[in-house]
């Protein structure tokens, strides 16, 4: 198995960034611009079971599946020229999110393996830079509340005793 894998940290919550991936109308803005994406069924949010297709401008292209989505994962499964898993984490750091993005190639044959080990693995490294950066500006344009937990407020200092008592009147 092959992988890759990159890491960004992002300025909102986990909530905030699992959104502006899962929603597939902002998929255009953090995608690296010689990509095409073409959803084939998806809800408003990427759900499991969507599909989409992505391709490049060389020619190849990937059919994906959404295979899990929980509140601090998204899971892809791709078919192309070679096939695999890409996965996608998000964990909880103060006020900002560390954003995990792994690809992990499962299926090669001989051809594909030669694709994949000259030109395939550099031009996937070199999108998950951009598209990472490209995500975090996206996020962070809108990152919505805060992710850190607030300290509670403290109690105001209790009033000193007087020594003397004060006649008002």
């Amino acid at each position: 198995m092959t992988r890759i894998e990159e890491i960004v940290t992002v300025g909102a919550s986990t909530t905030q960034a699992l959104r502006a991936l899962r929603d597939h109308a902002r998929a255009r803005e953090w995608m690296a611009p010689d990509l095409t994406f073409t959803p084939v069924s998806l809800s408003p949010l990427l759900t499991p079971g969507d599909r989409f297709r992505i391709e490049l401008v060389a020619g190849l292209g990937f059919d994906c599946t959404v295979e899990a989505v929980s509140d601090r994962e998204l899971v892809l499964d791709f078919r192309g020229p070679w096939a695999g898993r890409e996965r996608w984490s998000f964990i909880a750091d103060g006020a900002e999110t560390i954003v995990r993005r792994t690809y992990e190639v499962t299926e090669l044959g001989a051809i594909p393996q030669l694709a994949f080990n000259t030109v395939g693995r550099a031009l996937i490294a070199a999108h998950y830079k951009l598209e990472l950066a490209r995500f975090r500006a996206l996020v962070e344009r809108h990152p919505g509340p805060r992710a850190e937990i607030e300290a509670p407020a403290e109690p105001a200092e209790p009033a000193a005793p007087r020594a003397f008592p004060i006649d008002d009147g």
